[in-house]
This record gives C-alpha cells, structure tokens and sequence, in this order.
C-alpha cells in the first residue's frame, strides 16, 4: 500500500504510526517538491540528516505568497484547483494548490469524529456559498461536514459582497450556527437577539482583527452566546489554515485546542528559533500528514503554548503580523 493509501485508511479509521509517517513524507516531499527541496538544503537539512519528526524544516506561511514559487509534489498540468488565504484586494494571497481532495476531505471528517465533535443537523453558514467562494477552504469545509454540496439558496447568509440576507434564519429544530467569528458578530448587529431551539451549537473561527472595534476570543464566546441564546460550553473554535488540510478545535470550556493523530505541533523560541522550553510560549509549528502533495511542515506566525504533541493554548497573532485568516474576507468586503 502507497504511503497515501496508508494515510487515507487511518483517517478513515485504521491505525498510523505518526513519528514514522512523519519522516516518510518529508523524504517524499524532499524529492518531489523543488521548491521545498532547496529550502530544506539552504538549512542542511536532508532526509539523511533527519532522526526524528521534530526536525523536520517548517517553511513560513509567507512562501506560499511568493509569485512562481511552485510547493507541490505533482506537475502543474494535475493541478484541479487552489486555496487562497484572505485578504485586502491590494494584499498578495498565500496559494494552495492540489490535485484532488481526497485527504481533505478524509482528514476533517476523520478529525470531527475522533475527536468528538456534535453531529451536523439542520446547519445555517453565515458565509458566502462554494459557488461565490471557489477558492475557500473554509466553505470547502463546511460542505464536506455536511456530507454534500449545499445549494446556495437559503443556507447561506452572505452574498459575493459581503451583505446579509437574514430573512431565511428561522431555526425551529437544533441548528448548527457556522461562519467565523467577524461574519457572526457581525450578524449579532444585524438583527435581533434571538433563543435558538436547545441542542444548537455554533462553530466560529478566525478572530475578530479587521472589524472596527477588535473583541477578544473571550468576548465573541460571551457576545455569541447571549445573542443565539446558546451556552458557551455549545460554541465550538476552529483553529485552521489554507496552508494546512487538517484543523484543530476548542470545544465549549476546554483550554486548549486539539488535532486528530496525523498533525504534531511544535513551539519555537521568537528570538532564537530553537524548540521553546516547556510551557514557555513561541511560534506555533504543525506537521500535517494531510498535506502530502505539497508541504507538511508549516511555521504560523501565531503564539502558543505547547500541551502536547498536537494540543496547545492559543495567545493569538504575533503584533508584529500582518492580520488575515478566513475571517478576512467577509471584513474586507463589508466594511467601509
């Protein structure tokens, strides 16, 4: 069985070695990806000098922006389709590219059940439709969650330019409120407060940064809640990148936000860039297994704190970073 193969059975339910995994798909990517390989040996770092997944050189989120920097393990001719990251219409976009998305697909459905996170019933996105966001990721996402591709009548509450159409929100049954975190504040000024039916549950992610007053991920929690009449141990936080196909998450009172067994993090020391000391914060790095065809090793430009292999406390955005994310998008194209 190929090393994708494998991949896709434990995501769907089999078993994976994570640590031995990891350095199979770094040598893979070393001979497959150019662009990945030559960033790799300009740090002499090669699979022969590799001993452990800890290792393993994470390429900066900022590369993905570079214009004819290609970071994928397949020709451009199997190229079906891209990811883009958020941003102003002047900024330049980070890019994802992918040939399929088998493992996507395998790895938030594999993810949602290992971890336990509550069924999909009746679901309301606060975003725009696949079909005026072919290049989101996020709204990928929630159509796979729902298991098909949902039309873009009724269920979506954005249109292409970031205005809400709220005339259809009438949840009568549980409902599962999705949307990042500005779209929804947002709809919390556009109509009125509201008691959704007991077993809802609402799904935010991406921050506040880009609306004209900033909230604190303590605060959506409290806005969102009283506004959709749902507790706040029923809001779900999702902490996911274009760059990566695996997500990790924050369910109700929890501390920390976790990923299924493909991923491992890493914190790395801001000045020095070596491995922080336990406990101590740095930059946030992942190892995604999910991200085969292209890069699996990313450095963020967020703060944590380690907890485990794959569980950390979130603090936020380095200041320094430029603000973006998923919940960009809506903040570009609904504020003045």
């Amino acid at each position: 069985m190929d090393l994708k193969s494998r991949l896709l059975d434990w995501m769907r339910g089999g078993h994976g070695d994570f640590a031995a995994m990891a350095l199979e798909v770094f040598e893979y990517q070393f001979e497959q990806n150019i662009s990945y390989r030559r960033y790799c040996e300009s740090l002499e770092k090669t699979p022969q000098k590799i001993a452990s997944w800890y290792d393993i050189p994470a390429l900066p989120t900022d590369i993905f922006k570079l214009p004819g920097v290609a970071l994928r393990c397949f020709p451009e001719s199997e190229v079906i389709g891209y990811f883009l990251t958020s941003g102003t219409t002047s900024e330049i976009k980070g890019k994802h590219e992918y040939c399929d998305l088998e493992l996507y697909a395998a790895s938030v459905l594999g993810a949602w059940h290992l971890l336990g996170l509550p069924e999909m019933q009746r679901p309301y996105f606060f975003s725009q439709c696949a079909a005026e966001a072919p290049h989101s990721s996020l709204v990928r996402m929630f159509e796979i969650l729902c298991g098909r591709a949902v039309p873009s009548g009724g269920l979506w509450f954005i249109d292409p330019k970031g205005n809400f159409h709220l005339e259809n929100f009438h949840p009568e049954t549980p409902a599962a409120i999705l949307g990042t975190s500005i779209a929804l504040v947002k709809a919390c000024d556009e109509m009125e407060p509201r008691q959704l039916p007991e077993g809802s549950w609402i799904f935010e992610t991406g921050g506040s940064k880009g609306l004209k007053k900033s909230f604190t991920p303590t605060e959506v929690r409290a806005r969102l809640s009283a506004h959709f009449g749902v507790p706040e141990s029923r809001i779900l936080n999702e902490y996911g990148m274009t760059e990566l196909f695996s997500q990790f998450y924050k369910w109700g009172n929890a501390e920390t936000h976790q990923g299924p067994p493909w991923v491992g993090i890493r914190i790395m020391d801001v000045h020095s860039g070596a491995p922080a000391k336990t406990g101590e914060v740095g930059y946030l790095e992942i190892i995604d297994l999910a991200n085969l065809d292209t890069v699996a090793a990313i450095r963020t430009q967020d703060l944590a704190i380690a907890v485990g292999e794959r569980e950390f406390i979130l603090l936020g955005r380095d200041p320094a970073a430029v603000a973006r994310g998923c919940s960009r998008g809506v903040a570009d194209a609904s504020l003045p």
